[in-house]
């Protein structure tokens, strides 16, 4: 699958399953902003053009032009204490040569969110997103292409509860559904077939925090049970068990200096025992601000990888990411950074190793309008499959937000 909407960024902290709040704070800021109520619904569309080096994203490096289209609309009534919203975004990227590559996608949700008093509050969300991804098969020399319908469907409940002494307890559970269709075949070449199996996923967590002052400090168990259909033989992927639990430290000085760390261990247990095994898992980042307007941030995770993994079961990640910005005027902002990754398939025995660069300039033409500009450059090296694959990606795009 070509990288283009769902690319990794260098510098994207939040890409760790262990995030860290954004300021010391209580309740709301755990559970999730609120926001007063608006009387108009915000509205936001951008759009780019890439080129990129390697449509394919494979070791067949093709390249194309593409056209990457996004839209969304944000409507949300009530108050600080009682407030209800609706979110929905869509996404679709067209090629101009490539056309197997295409993506389709559209998201919804709906949330409720309520203070029943000073030391509990309550929200609850429903969300629904369908993605018609374009993709290939390899079959020696020949490229067929494929396309399938991947649905989502999931509920959230959370609950803070304020405990004294600046102390926050949130307790989280939601379940989400992934559906996939049959994957159909570039003109009919072959029967429609099932490659994705059905996957159910239930997580439930507790997080408690406590702040002193600019410090923030807790801890947090987690536990995620995904029951996966089984399907091909051998099966295409396995049911799976991951628990977590970690401690969480977080820094912020009125120099604007942000210090963030999650430190803990990771269990994942694979069906039928076939796989058993803790690791540490930890999550570190940082944000200082430089002379003249610079600034330096940083992250660097190592967990277990189950939503984005070619193994049948998941792989374990090791990133780090650097990110410099500097904001030249009040409408011109530039940006680059760096990643490397390992990612180590825990059955395949296989392991991907990713490094990339990224630099970006971004111009304001006025409030609701803005134009950017990005390149980027990765590299991937697919260990016991011998594949390497090579990209650059380069757009220019309009963004307005009303």
């Amino acid at each position: 699958m070509a990288r283009k909407p769902e690319r990794r960024r260098a510098g994207n902290a939040s890409s760790g399953r262990a995030l860290l709040l954004a300021a010391p704070a209580l309740l709301s800021p755990l559970i999730g902003p609120v926001a007063a109520g608006a009387a108009e619904p915000q509205l936001s569309a951008s759009i780019e053009r890439h080129w990129t080096s390697n449509a394919l994203d494979s070791e067949i490096a093709v390249a194309d032009w593409y056209t990457l289209l996004r839209g969304g609309m944000r409507h949300q009534v009530g108050d600080d204490d009682a407030n209800a919203g609706i979110d929905a975004e869509f996404q679709l990227a067209r090629h101009d040569r490539i056309a197997i590559e295409d993506d389709r996608s559209l998201a919804v949700s709906a949330h409720a969110f309520r203070r029943l008093s000073p030391a509990l509050e309550l929200r609850g969300t429903l969300a629904y997103s369908a993605i018609s991804k374009g993709d290939h098969l390899e079959i020696g020399p020949l490229v067929i292409g494929t396309r399938a319908l991947k649905q989502v469907a999931s509920a959230q409940v959370q609950m803070g509860l304020a405990l004294g002494g600046a102390t926050a307890l949130v307790l989280d559970m939601s379940n989400a559904f992934e559906t996939t269709g049959r994957t159909h075949f570039e003109q009919d070449l072959l029967d429609p077939v099932r490659l994705d199996p059905d996957v159910n996923k239930f997580r439930a967590a507790a997080r408690l925090m406590r702040t002193l002052g600019p410090l923030a400090a807790g801890g947090s168990l987690s536990a995620l049970f995904a029951t996966v259909e089984k399907l091909g033989s051998p099966p295409v992927a396995l049911s799976y068990t991951l628990y977590g639990a970690q401690g969480e430290l977080e820094l912020r000085t009125a120099a604007g200096i942000a210090f963030g760390m999650a430190l803990g261990a990771e269990n994942l247990r694979g069906a039928h025992g076939i796989y058993d095994e803790v690791r540490p898992a930890w999550h570190v980042k940082a944000s200082m601000p430089l002379p003249r307007d610079f600034e330096l941030r940083g992250a660097w995770f190592g967990r277990f990888e189950t939503a984005d993994s070619d193994d049948p079961l998941a792989s374990w990640l090791d990133r780090t990411e650097i990110e410099l910005g500097w904001k030249a005027t009040e409408r011109l902002a530039f940006s680059a950074g760096v990643y490397r990754e390992v990612k180590q398939n825990l059955l395949m025995e296989n392991e991907e190793r990713g490094r990339g660069f990224y630099a970006q300039a971004t111009y304001a033409f006025g409030k609701p309008l803005s134009a950017i500009f990005r390149v980027d450059v990765s590299k991937t090296f697919k260990t016991i499959l011998d594949i390497r694959e090579r990209t650059t990606d380069a757009f220019i795009g309009l963004r307005a937000r009303i």
